[in-house]
Protein backbone atom coordinates (compact mmCIF):
# COMPACT_ATOMS: atom_id res chain seq x y z
CA UNK A 1 0.00 0.00 0.00
CA UNK A 2 2.19 2.93 -1.11
CA UNK A 3 -0.44 5.39 0.19
CA UNK A 4 1.07 4.77 3.33
CA UNK A 5 4.92 4.96 2.73
CA UNK A 6 3.90 8.63 1.02
CA UNK A 7 1.84 9.43 4.58
CA UNK A 8 5.00 8.21 6.10
CA UNK A 9 7.15 10.39 3.99
CA UNK A 10 5.02 13.68 4.14
CA UNK A 11 5.34 13.44 7.97
CA UNK A 12 9.14 13.34 7.54
CA UNK A 13 9.14 16.20 5.70
CA UNK A 14 6.85 18.19 7.92
CA UNK A 15 8.88 16.96 10.87
CA UNK A 16 12.20 18.32 9.26
CA UNK A 17 10.55 21.41 8.21
CA UNK A 18 8.97 22.57 11.60
CA UNK A 19 12.27 21.49 13.38
CA UNK A 20 14.10 23.25 11.25
CA UNK A 21 12.24 26.75 11.56
CA UNK A 22 13.31 30.15 12.97
CA UNK A 23 12.02 31.80 15.73
CA UNK A 24 10.58 34.78 12.55
CA UNK A 25 8.50 31.47 11.40
CA UNK A 26 4.40 32.14 11.75
CA UNK A 27 3.40 31.00 15.52
CA UNK A 28 0.72 28.76 13.60
CA UNK A 29 3.69 26.62 12.01
CA UNK A 30 5.91 26.18 15.24
CA UNK A 31 4.56 24.41 18.36
CA UNK A 32 2.34 25.99 20.42
CA UNK A 33 3.57 28.57 22.83
CA UNK A 34 2.95 28.61 25.62
CA UNK A 35 3.44 24.88 26.00
CA UNK A 36 0.81 24.11 27.73
CA UNK A 37 -2.04 26.13 25.71
CA UNK A 38 -5.52 24.77 24.91
CA UNK A 39 -4.95 24.22 21.33
CA UNK A 40 -2.52 22.90 18.94
CA UNK A 41 -0.43 23.97 15.76
CA UNK A 42 0.73 22.65 12.70
CA UNK A 43 3.69 21.47 14.35
CA UNK A 44 2.01 19.25 17.20
CA UNK A 45 0.51 17.07 14.74
CA UNK A 46 3.49 15.77 13.68
CA UNK A 47 4.42 13.19 16.65
CA UNK A 48 0.73 11.20 16.43
CA UNK A 49 1.24 11.42 12.83
CA UNK A 50 4.33 9.32 14.04
CA UNK A 51 2.54 7.22 16.51
CA UNK A 52 -0.77 6.72 14.14
CA UNK A 53 1.46 5.52 10.92
CA UNK A 54 3.31 2.76 13.77
CA UNK A 55 -0.35 1.32 14.42
CA UNK A 56 -1.20 1.00 10.94
CA UNK A 57 1.66 -1.52 10.16
CA UNK A 58 1.30 -3.46 13.26
CA UNK A 59 -1.51 -5.80 11.13
CA UNK A 60 0.13 -5.58 7.86
CA UNK A 61 3.62 -7.27 9.83
CA UNK A 62 1.63 -9.50 11.58
CA UNK A 63 0.21 -10.61 8.40
CA UNK A 64 3.27 -10.95 6.32
CA UNK A 65 5.00 -12.67 9.87
CA UNK A 66 2.52 -15.59 10.14
CA UNK A 67 2.15 -15.46 6.52
CA UNK A 68 5.85 -16.44 6.65
CA UNK A 69 5.29 -19.17 9.18
CA UNK A 70 5.95 -17.10 11.93
CA UNK A 71 5.31 -18.74 15.84
CA UNK A 72 3.61 -16.49 18.21
CA UNK A 73 6.58 -16.80 20.49
CA UNK A 74 8.70 -15.23 17.31
CA UNK A 75 6.61 -12.05 17.51
CA UNK A 76 6.17 -11.50 20.54
CA UNK A 77 10.08 -11.43 21.02
CA UNK A 78 10.14 -9.34 17.71
CA UNK A 79 8.12 -7.11 19.83
CA UNK A 80 10.42 -6.98 22.91
CA UNK A 81 13.51 -6.19 20.70
CA UNK A 82 12.28 -3.18 18.88
CA UNK A 83 10.62 -1.82 21.76
CA UNK A 84 13.68 -2.38 23.74
CA UNK A 85 15.76 -0.65 20.63
CA UNK A 86 13.15 2.19 20.00
CA UNK A 87 13.13 3.03 24.08
CA UNK A 88 17.31 3.02 23.71
CA UNK A 89 17.49 5.55 20.80
CA UNK A 90 15.03 7.76 22.81
CA UNK A 91 17.01 7.58 25.72
CA UNK A 92 20.33 8.17 23.43
CA UNK A 93 18.14 11.11 21.40
CA UNK A 94 17.03 12.66 24.39
CA UNK A 95 20.69 12.96 26.50
CA UNK A 96 22.60 13.31 23.19
CA UNK A 97 22.87 17.47 23.85
CA UNK A 98 23.80 17.12 27.32
CA UNK A 99 27.28 15.30 27.27
CA UNK A 100 30.28 17.17 28.97
CA UNK A 101 32.92 14.08 27.81
CA UNK A 102 33.25 14.94 23.91
CA UNK A 103 30.55 18.32 24.33
CA UNK A 104 27.81 19.43 22.12
CA UNK A 105 27.23 18.58 19.02
CA UNK A 106 30.20 16.26 19.00
CA UNK A 107 28.77 13.59 21.21
CA UNK A 108 25.67 13.79 18.80
CA UNK A 109 27.07 13.60 15.91
CA UNK A 110 29.55 10.71 16.13
CA UNK A 111 26.17 8.80 18.58
CA UNK A 112 23.72 9.28 15.84
CA UNK A 113 26.29 8.25 12.69
CA UNK A 114 26.98 5.51 15.05
CA UNK A 115 23.28 4.73 15.50
CA UNK A 116 22.33 4.42 12.06
CA UNK A 117 25.82 2.34 11.03
CA UNK A 118 24.46 0.10 13.97
CA UNK A 119 21.19 -0.55 13.30
CA UNK A 120 22.04 -1.14 9.44
CA UNK A 121 20.32 -4.26 7.95
CA UNK A 122 23.15 -5.36 5.32
CA UNK A 123 21.97 -7.33 1.79
CA UNK A 124 21.16 -11.13 2.51
CA UNK A 125 22.65 -11.61 -0.83
CA UNK A 126 26.83 -12.83 -0.37
CA UNK A 127 29.41 -10.41 -1.66
CA UNK A 128 31.41 -7.49 -1.20
CA UNK A 129 28.16 -5.12 -0.28
CA UNK A 130 27.15 -7.66 2.25
CA UNK A 131 30.60 -7.94 3.28
CA UNK A 132 31.19 -3.99 3.15
CA UNK A 133 27.61 -3.36 5.27
CA UNK A 134 29.07 -5.59 7.80
CA UNK A 135 32.27 -3.90 8.44
CA UNK A 136 30.04 -0.46 9.05
CA UNK A 137 27.36 -2.43 11.27
CA UNK A 138 30.33 -3.57 13.56
CA UNK A 139 31.74 0.06 13.56
CA UNK A 140 28.47 1.32 14.40
CA UNK A 141 28.33 -1.15 17.07
CA UNK A 142 31.70 -0.52 18.25
CA UNK A 143 31.36 3.36 17.99
CA UNK A 144 28.24 3.52 19.97
CA UNK A 145 29.59 0.82 23.16
CA UNK A 146 32.12 3.42 23.12
CA UNK A 147 30.17 6.57 22.96
CA UNK A 148 27.77 5.23 25.69
CA UNK A 149 30.81 3.89 28.15
CA UNK A 150 32.22 7.54 27.97
CA UNK A 151 29.03 9.40 28.30
CA UNK A 152 28.88 12.29 31.35
CA UNK A 153 26.21 14.45 31.57
CA UNK A 154 25.85 17.04 34.95
CA UNK A 155 25.45 15.38 38.13
CA UNK A 156 22.11 14.69 39.40
CA UNK A 157 20.65 13.16 42.17
CA UNK A 158 17.95 10.44 40.62
CA UNK A 159 16.43 7.25 41.81
CA UNK A 160 16.53 3.32 40.22
CA UNK A 161 13.40 1.46 39.78
CA UNK A 162 12.77 -0.74 43.09
CA UNK A 163 16.17 0.27 44.28
CA UNK A 164 15.54 3.64 45.47
CA UNK A 165 17.74 7.22 45.71
CA UNK A 166 21.44 7.88 43.77
CA UNK A 167 23.57 10.87 44.30
CA UNK A 168 25.60 12.38 41.45
CA UNK A 169 24.20 10.39 38.90
CA UNK A 170 26.16 11.82 35.43
CA UNK A 171 25.18 8.62 33.05
CA UNK A 172 22.31 8.36 30.85
CA UNK A 173 18.75 9.74 32.18
CA UNK A 174 15.61 8.14 30.98
CA UNK A 175 13.12 11.60 31.78
CA UNK A 176 10.54 11.60 29.50
CA UNK A 177 12.34 8.88 27.13
CA UNK A 178 12.73 10.81 24.11
CA UNK A 179 10.29 11.00 20.71
CA UNK A 180 11.68 7.45 19.82
CA UNK A 181 11.01 6.07 23.51
CA UNK A 182 7.71 6.84 23.75
CA UNK A 183 7.26 5.32 20.24
CA UNK A 184 8.68 2.42 21.91
CA UNK A 185 6.64 2.56 24.85
CA UNK A 186 3.34 2.95 23.04
CA UNK A 187 4.31 0.15 19.99
CA UNK A 188 5.17 -2.11 23.09
CA UNK A 189 1.30 -2.02 24.43
CA UNK A 190 -0.19 -2.33 21.25
CA UNK A 191 1.42 -4.78 19.62
CA UNK A 192 1.43 -7.17 22.47
CA UNK A 193 -2.65 -6.09 22.99
CA UNK A 194 -3.49 -6.56 19.01
CA UNK A 195 -1.58 -10.33 19.22
CA UNK A 196 -4.30 -10.84 22.30
CA UNK A 197 -7.39 -9.66 20.65
CA UNK A 198 -6.68 -10.93 17.26
CA UNK A 199 -7.92 -9.15 13.92
CA UNK A 200 -11.67 -8.31 15.54
CA UNK A 201 -12.12 -4.66 15.43
CA UNK A 202 -14.36 -4.19 17.74
CA UNK A 203 -12.15 -5.38 20.35
CA UNK A 204 -9.27 -3.33 19.12
CA UNK A 205 -11.74 0.00 19.00
CA UNK A 206 -12.58 -1.49 22.49
CA UNK A 207 -9.11 -1.41 23.77
CA UNK A 208 -8.86 2.11 22.48
CA UNK A 209 -11.48 3.28 24.47
CA UNK A 210 -9.96 1.97 27.71
CA UNK A 211 -6.06 3.14 27.14
CA UNK A 212 -7.96 6.58 27.06
CA UNK A 213 -9.73 5.80 30.54
CA UNK A 214 -6.46 4.68 31.49
CA UNK A 215 -5.05 8.41 30.44
CA UNK A 216 -7.70 10.12 32.16
CA UNK A 217 -7.67 7.57 35.68
CA UNK A 218 -3.95 8.31 36.44
CA UNK A 219 -4.43 11.76 35.94
CA UNK A 220 -7.51 12.08 38.49
CA UNK A 221 -6.16 9.70 41.16
CA UNK A 222 -4.41 6.75 39.88
CA UNK A 223 -6.02 3.67 38.96
CA UNK A 224 -6.85 2.65 43.24
CA UNK A 225 -7.50 6.19 44.06
CA UNK A 226 -10.99 5.58 45.37
CA UNK A 227 -9.96 1.70 46.78
CA UNK A 228 -9.72 2.29 50.10
CA UNK A 229 -13.57 3.92 50.53
CA UNK A 230 -14.66 0.77 49.61
CA UNK A 231 -14.18 -1.44 52.74
CA UNK A 232 -16.69 -4.24 51.09
CA UNK A 233 -13.21 -5.08 49.34
CA UNK A 234 -12.09 -6.70 52.81
CA UNK A 235 -8.86 -8.73 52.38
CA UNK A 236 -8.98 -7.91 48.59
CA UNK A 237 -7.91 -4.06 49.42
CA UNK A 238 -4.61 -5.61 50.93
CA UNK A 239 -3.62 -7.52 47.61
CA UNK A 240 -4.66 -4.16 45.69
CA UNK A 241 -2.35 -1.69 47.75
CA UNK A 242 0.34 -3.92 47.20
CA UNK A 243 -0.61 -4.11 43.41
CA UNK A 244 -1.22 0.05 43.94
CA UNK A 245 2.75 0.33 44.81
CA UNK A 246 3.97 -1.23 42.28
CA UNK A 247 2.59 -0.06 39.57
CA UNK A 248 3.28 3.52 41.48
CA UNK A 249 6.78 2.13 41.00
CA UNK A 250 6.75 2.16 37.53
CA UNK A 251 4.77 5.26 37.17
CA UNK A 252 7.87 7.36 38.08
CA UNK A 253 9.49 5.87 35.16
CA UNK A 254 7.06 5.35 32.69
CA UNK A 255 3.83 7.84 31.94
CA UNK A 256 1.18 5.10 31.98
CA UNK A 257 -1.29 7.73 31.27
CA UNK A 258 0.75 8.95 28.26
CA UNK A 259 3.15 6.50 27.09
CA UNK A 260 1.08 3.40 27.16
CA UNK A 261 -2.61 5.07 27.85
CA UNK A 262 -3.15 8.16 25.53
CA UNK A 263 -0.05 7.99 22.94
CA UNK A 264 -1.21 3.99 22.84
CA UNK A 265 -4.35 4.81 22.04
CA UNK A 266 -3.29 7.06 18.92
CA UNK A 267 -1.12 3.55 17.56
CA UNK A 268 -4.43 1.60 18.15
CA UNK A 269 -6.33 4.19 16.26
CA UNK A 270 -3.62 3.37 13.20
CA UNK A 271 -4.14 0.04 14.04
CA UNK A 272 -7.99 -0.31 13.34
CA UNK A 273 -7.04 1.66 9.92
CA UNK A 274 -4.38 -1.00 8.99
CA UNK A 275 -6.60 -3.75 9.86
CA UNK A 276 -9.11 -2.83 6.63
CA UNK A 277 -5.72 -2.80 4.80
CA UNK A 278 -5.10 -6.31 5.20
CA UNK A 279 -5.40 -9.17 2.28
CA UNK A 280 -7.83 -10.89 4.74
CA UNK A 281 -10.03 -7.73 5.36
CA UNK A 282 -13.68 -7.65 4.50
CA UNK A 283 -13.46 -3.74 3.54
CA UNK A 284 -11.46 -4.06 0.15
CA UNK A 285 -13.11 -2.38 -2.59
CA UNK A 286 -12.09 1.61 -2.28
CA UNK A 287 -15.71 2.94 -1.76
CA UNK A 288 -15.64 0.69 1.22
CA UNK A 289 -12.39 1.66 2.64
CA UNK A 290 -13.90 5.50 1.75
CA UNK A 291 -16.57 5.11 3.75
CA UNK A 292 -15.26 3.15 6.64
CA UNK A 293 -12.21 5.57 7.10
CA UNK A 294 -15.16 8.37 6.59
CA UNK A 295 -17.23 7.09 9.62
CA UNK A 296 -14.11 6.51 11.63
CA UNK A 297 -12.86 9.70 11.47
CA UNK A 298 -15.98 11.15 12.45
CA UNK A 299 -16.04 8.94 15.30
CA UNK A 300 -12.58 10.44 16.42
CA UNK A 301 -13.51 13.28 16.09
CA UNK A 302 -16.70 13.05 17.76
CA UNK A 303 -15.17 11.03 20.74
CA UNK A 304 -12.35 13.51 21.07
CA UNK A 305 -14.91 16.71 21.59
CA UNK A 306 -16.77 14.90 24.43
CA UNK A 307 -13.27 14.12 25.87
CA UNK A 308 -12.18 18.09 25.77
CA UNK A 309 -14.31 18.72 29.14
CA UNK A 310 -11.47 16.96 31.05
CA UNK A 311 -8.09 18.54 29.87
CA UNK A 312 -8.91 20.54 26.39
CA UNK A 313 -5.97 20.15 23.38
CA UNK A 314 -2.48 19.98 24.19
CA UNK A 315 0.26 18.29 22.97
CA UNK A 316 2.67 17.83 26.15
CA UNK A 317 -0.02 16.91 28.27
CA UNK A 318 -1.20 13.77 25.56
CA UNK A 319 -4.65 14.93 26.07
CA UNK A 320 -7.59 12.16 25.03
CA UNK A 321 -8.64 15.21 22.33
CA UNK A 322 -5.87 16.15 20.57
CA UNK A 323 -4.79 12.08 20.30
CA UNK A 324 -7.96 11.39 19.31
CA UNK A 325 -8.39 14.70 16.93
CA UNK A 326 -4.91 14.26 15.02
CA UNK A 327 -5.75 10.51 14.84
CA UNK A 328 -8.75 11.42 12.50
CA UNK A 329 -6.74 14.30 10.87
CA UNK A 330 -4.11 11.21 9.84
CA UNK A 331 -7.20 9.00 8.88
CA UNK A 332 -8.32 11.49 6.60
CA UNK A 333 -4.80 12.29 4.89
CA UNK A 334 -4.49 8.58 4.69
CA UNK A 335 -7.84 8.18 2.46
CA UNK A 336 -7.02 11.16 -0.16
CA UNK A 337 -3.49 10.14 -0.38
CA UNK A 338 -5.00 6.40 -0.85
CA UNK A 339 -7.56 7.72 -3.77
CA UNK A 340 -4.84 9.23 -5.26
CA UNK A 341 -1.82 7.26 -5.29
CA UNK A 342 -3.27 3.65 -5.04
CA UNK A 343 -6.54 3.91 -6.66
CA UNK A 344 -5.89 6.83 -9.46
CA UNK A 345 -2.71 5.79 -9.76
CA UNK A 346 -0.67 9.54 -9.46
CA UNK A 347 2.06 8.26 -8.15
CA UNK A 348 5.10 10.23 -10.19
CA UNK A 349 5.29 12.84 -7.39
CA UNK A 350 5.52 10.55 -4.51
CA UNK A 351 9.39 10.62 -5.28
CA UNK A 352 9.88 13.32 -3.53
CA UNK A 353 9.04 12.36 -0.03
CA UNK A 354 8.45 8.03 -0.44
CA UNK A 355 12.12 7.15 -0.01
CA UNK A 356 11.89 8.50 3.24
CA UNK A 357 8.48 7.03 4.26
CA UNK A 358 10.72 4.10 3.28
CA UNK A 359 13.71 4.78 5.69
CA UNK A 360 12.22 6.66 8.04
CA UNK A 361 15.07 6.08 11.14
CA UNK A 362 17.57 7.36 8.37
CA UNK A 363 15.52 10.93 8.14
CA UNK A 364 14.72 11.07 11.30
CA UNK A 365 18.53 11.29 12.61
CA UNK A 366 19.79 12.56 9.43
CA UNK A 367 18.60 16.03 9.97
CA UNK A 368 20.36 16.61 13.49
CA UNK A 369 23.81 15.01 12.08
CA UNK A 370 23.46 17.72 9.01
CA UNK A 371 23.28 20.69 11.12
CA UNK A 372 25.28 19.07 13.83
CA UNK A 373 28.12 18.48 10.84
CA UNK A 374 27.61 22.06 9.76
CA UNK A 375 28.15 23.25 13.03
CA UNK A 376 31.62 21.11 13.64
CA UNK A 377 32.37 22.35 10.15
CA UNK A 378 32.16 25.93 10.93
CA UNK A 379 29.81 26.41 7.92
CA UNK A 380 26.59 26.90 10.07
CA UNK A 381 26.06 30.46 9.50
CA UNK A 382 26.76 30.15 5.95
CA UNK A 383 24.67 27.58 5.08
CA UNK A 384 21.62 27.77 8.03
CA UNK A 385 22.04 31.38 8.18
CA UNK A 386 18.24 31.59 6.82
CA UNK A 387 17.31 30.45 10.31
CA UNK A 388 18.10 34.13 11.78
CA UNK A 389 15.89 36.13 9.09
CA UNK A 390 13.75 37.70 10.54
CA UNK A 391 11.83 37.83 7.52
CA UNK A 392 9.65 35.06 7.95
CA UNK A 393 9.87 34.12 4.06
CA UNK A 394 13.13 33.69 3.94
CA UNK A 395 12.78 30.95 7.25
CA UNK A 396 9.90 29.08 5.64
CA UNK A 397 11.21 28.88 2.59
CA UNK A 398 15.16 27.88 3.58
CA UNK A 399 13.38 25.04 6.00
CA UNK A 400 11.55 23.88 3.29
CA UNK A 401 14.36 23.37 1.26
CA UNK A 402 16.42 21.42 3.85
CA UNK A 403 13.44 19.49 4.51
CA UNK A 404 13.55 18.52 0.83
CA UNK A 405 17.09 17.69 1.10
CA UNK A 406 16.74 15.77 4.01
CA UNK A 407 14.23 13.75 2.23
CA UNK A 408 16.45 13.60 -1.20
CA UNK A 409 19.62 12.32 0.63
CA UNK A 410 17.79 9.51 2.69
CA UNK A 411 16.45 8.29 -0.90
CA UNK A 412 19.95 8.67 -1.47
CA UNK A 413 21.66 6.62 0.79
CA UNK A 414 18.86 4.10 0.28
CA UNK A 415 20.04 3.77 -3.37
CA UNK A 416 23.25 3.17 -2.31
CA UNK A 417 22.16 0.40 0.02
CA UNK A 418 21.83 1.53 3.11
CA UNK A 419 18.85 0.10 5.62
CA UNK A 420 17.97 0.35 8.60
CA UNK A 421 15.77 -1.83 10.58
CA UNK A 422 14.85 -2.50 14.44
Amino acid sequence: MESVDVLRGLTILLMVFVNDLGPAAPGWLRHIEPPGADGMTTADVVFPWFLFLVGVSIPLAFERAFARGASLAREVGHILVRSASLILLGVISYNSDADRTLGSPTWQFLAFVAVLLAWTAPPREPGPRRTTFLALKAIGVVGLLALLAIYRRRPADTSLLFFGPVEGWWWLQTGWWGILGLIGWAYLTVALLTLWLGKRREWLAGALGVLILLHLAMNRGGLFGRVESKTWLGLARSLLASLESAVDAIASYVDLGGATGSLAAVVMAGCLLGSILRRDSDVATPRARAGWTLTFALGLFVAGLVADTFEGINKIAATPTWCLWTAALAALLWLALYLVVDVAGRRAWTVVVRPAGVNPLIAFFLHPIITDGLSLAGWRDAVLGYQDSASPGVVVAGSLGMALSVCALTGLLARLGLRVRL
